[in-house]
């Protein structure tokens, strides 16, 4: 089973080894694709997770128990079709390739599955069309 989940740390835990825990107590395999995390300070961890489904239910008890709120991720960007030009801008800063141009049709496609939740798209369009809904 793979997942997306995005964590939001209480200040109080921001220095507890919790990806050390999910891969070593729970077997899990982590990417970490986006962190924000600052020393007694909130902070947030986007990542892949990889593993047993029975691993991934202890190991989101276990995050629940520490006090970090888990949210899994299904929609990382919404594109507004309205005020979407279709310049392609956004593809340039997308290195997973999430967003790409029908070379026919010159109309943006979005692969949600590819994307990452970097937020290079969303700073990179100008006409802010794209938002990121994970947070």
């Amino acid at each position: 089973m793979r997942i997306k989940m995005i964590l939001k740390f209480p200040k109080a835990i921001t220095n507890t080894p919790i990806t050390y825990d999910l891969i070593k107590k729970y077997d899990l395999r982590i990417n970490i694709l986006k962190a924000d995390i600052n020393y007694k300070l909130e902070g947030y961890l986007v990542f892949d997770i990889d593993g047993n489904s029975k691993k991934i239910a202890e190991a989101l008890s276990y995050l629940e128990d520490e006090g970090v709120h888990a949210d899994l991720i299904t929609n990382t960007i919404t594109i507004d079709q309205k005020t979407c030009v279709n310049c392609g801008i956004c593809t340039g800063s997308c290195t997973v390739r999430a967003l790409n141009m029908d070379r026919e049709n010159w109309t943006l496609n979005y692969i949600e599955e590819r994307c990452v939740g970097c937020n290079r798209c969303v700073d990179a369009c100008p006409t802010r069309s794209i938002q990121n809904t994970a947070w």
